[in-house]
């Protein structure tokens, strides 16, 4: 009897384990079945909160009158040029200006050796006197026998034979006043003088020279001119204008002109338009004279010109609402429910702040802008703070009271 009660505390020791390991595993269970329903409870809690409204700003689509300017390049020309050549024959005995040297109209350039010019114009007066005593003498003849035929004495066959000598002497007068004319006009162009104000840019002949002025003025093909004179107190601008801006300008179009190497800005107009377009280089020809009275502007120098059409009204945005590749714009706006749309736009470059708005939005549509809007997504819920303007939160963003100037 006293070896069974151990036995019998033992197996009761046992059974109390195991049934204390049985109630940790029930309750280990318990704690992890409720451990993971707290957390699909938070995970659901987590999946049916709204998701937080992005602070945005707005602008807004606005209509103004542009006046965008037609661009174009090209050269400056003088007013005038001319290559000065003889007005005799002869041999260049003398130049008076060297290149670089400004002219007025009628000072002296060069003059052609006038020796037999001279002596021409003293042998043409000799008989310019001797005709002229032949007429007198003759005029005094017919006088006297007019007289003499009115008192009977005269046969009429007597006064037409005075009358004729008298004729041919005023005519041989004629002739020698012609050619005394002639040869002092020779001797005068002998001397060649400035056509008008201008600077003298180049000289083909120096002194000793023969110059002719038949056969294109040098002699053996050579040089026509002696000395090339520009007039540039007025200068031209020719510029090349893209065939698809033809139509939007024309004579009278203000014109701001640029000059390569000169500061400043020249303000003038179209004064010329040639009608006819380069088929190579599909653009056509304008004009736009420049004043020059300092000869600031040089003849040769490349320029650039800005045309200005008349102004026309446009739709125009903030540059930083526009988001997208060229070719697929778009913008956001904001929806009845207060949450970010995506547009598609056709816009037009203005200048770094501003688009043209082509298609896609009418005027005063309001648009997303700011630093967070390249982030949103469509749908995402949007706060709008404040109108914006240039970067800056503003009350209004209105359109311009005056046509704009597009650069």
């Amino acid at each position: 009897m006293m070896s069974r009660a151990p036995d019998m505390r033992l197996l009761s020791l046992r059974i109390r384990l195991k049934s204390l390991l049985q109630i940790t595993l029930i309750a280990s269970a318990a704690f992890a079945l409720v451990a993971c329903g707290e957390e699909e409870a938070a995970q659901a809690s987590s999946d049916t909160a709204p998701l937080p409204a992005v602070s945005v700003f707005s602008t807004h689509v606005v209509s103004e009158e542009l006046i965008k300017p037609v661009t174009g390049t090209g050269t400056i020309a003088a007013h005038k040029a001319t290559d000065v050549g003889p007005l005799v024959d002869g041999i260049i005995e003398e130049v008076f200006v060297r290149v670089g040297d400004r002219v007025a109209q009628g000072d002296p350039l060069f003059k052609t050796r006038d020796v037999e010019f001279r002596l021409r114009v003293q042998e043409l007066e000799a008989e310019h006197r001797l005709a002229e005593a032949e007429a007198r003498n003759s005029r005094r003849e017919l006088n006297r026998i007019k007289e003499l035929h009115g008192k009977g004495v005269a046969s009429v066959g007597q006064l037409d034979n005075v009358q004729t000598k008298s004729d041919i002497a005023s005519a041989r007068l004629s002739i020698a006043s012609a050619r005394l004319d002639a040869a002092k006009q020779a001797l005068t162009d002998s001397v060649v003088m400035a056509p008008f104000d201008g600077v003298v840019t180049s000289q083909d002949i120096y002194e000793g020279k023969f110059m002719s002025t038949r056969g294109g003025g040098g002699s053996m093909g050579g040089p026509s001119g002696v000395v090339q004179v520009l007039k540039i107190d007025i200068v031209g601008a020719i510029i090349n204008v893209p065939e698809v801006h033809v139509g939007q300008i024309g004579v009278g179009t203000k014109a701001r002109v640029y000059v390569d190497g000169i500061e400043g800005v020249y303000d003038s107009e179209i004064h010329i338009f040639n009608d006819r377009v380069d088929h190579t280089t599909r653009s056509a020809e304008v004009r736009i004279g420049l004043r020059n009275p300092d000869y600031l502007i040089k003849p040769g120098m490349f320029t650039r010109a800005e045309f200005f059409p008349p102004p026309r009204q446009a739709l125009t945005l903030d540059r930083k609402a526009v988001l997208g590749i060229e070719g697929s714009h778009y913008v956001f706006i904001a929806d009845a429910a207060g949450r970010a749309k995506q547009m598609p736009v056709r816009v037009s470059q203005i200048d770094a702040a501003r688009v043209e708005l082509l298609e896609g939005l009418i005027e005063g549509a309001e648009v997303l802008v700011g630093p967070a809007v390249s982030s949103l997504v469509e749908g995402m819920p949007v706060q709008i703070e404040a109108a914006y303007d240039g970067g800056q939160p503003s009350a209004a963003l209105a359109p311009p009271t005056s046509p704009t100037e597009v650069q």
